[in-house]
């Protein structure tokens, strides 16, 4: 493996990536803007992306002509194919301890930018459209979510959990 600086015209996202992720496109290139570019883009010997696709489009849509790209050589198609699968879908198992969450948050200037999206990721009927305009929730609604208390809110975006 061997760290390199490289144009991102010679960089190939690969053409069969299942993960859908314009949707993070404008958070990821928000980061970037805020803490500048720091992890770089998995490729293989043919500078086809392994792992970083939505830095890769976040890097595009800020303008940016080249990035660090970690080239790893000598993979089989196999281990190419797991390695996106498993740098996706590990993180998904990740959960947030709320009570340091908070902690963390506290005070941070996000520039407000809501990384949350919360909206997004907020119950919908069960044909996928949303039961209600969710957009700028920053609590939970008893009909969709049933009578809950609040045991925490974000001081950012308000954003109440228990």
């Amino acid at each position: 493996m061997k760290l390199e600086r490289l144009k991102l015209a010679e960089v190939k996202p690969y053409g069969n990536n299942p993960r859908k992720n314009d949707g993070a496109v404008n958070a990821v290139a928000e980061s970037i803007r805020q803490c500048s570019y720091i992890t770089p883009i998995i490729v293989d010997e043919n500078h086809v992306v392994i792992a970083g696709h939505t830095r890769y489009k976040a890097l595009m849509a800020l303008g940016e002509d080249s990035a660090e790209c970690l080239i790893c050589d000598g993979l089989t198609e196999e281990q190419k194919k797991k390695y996106r699968f498993l740098d996706n879908k590990t993180g998904e198992k990740a959960t947030w301890d709320l009570m340091k969450l908070e902690v963390e948050l506290e005070g941070l200037d996000l520039e407000g930018f809501d990384f949350f999206g919360m909206a997004e990721a907020l119950p919908v009927d069960g044909d996928g459209g949303s039961d209600k305009e969710l957009a700028g929730t920053t609590e939970f609604d008893a009909e969709v979510f049933g009578d809950e208390k609040f045991k925490y809110e974000c001081p950012n975006c308000g954003f109440r959990f228990n």
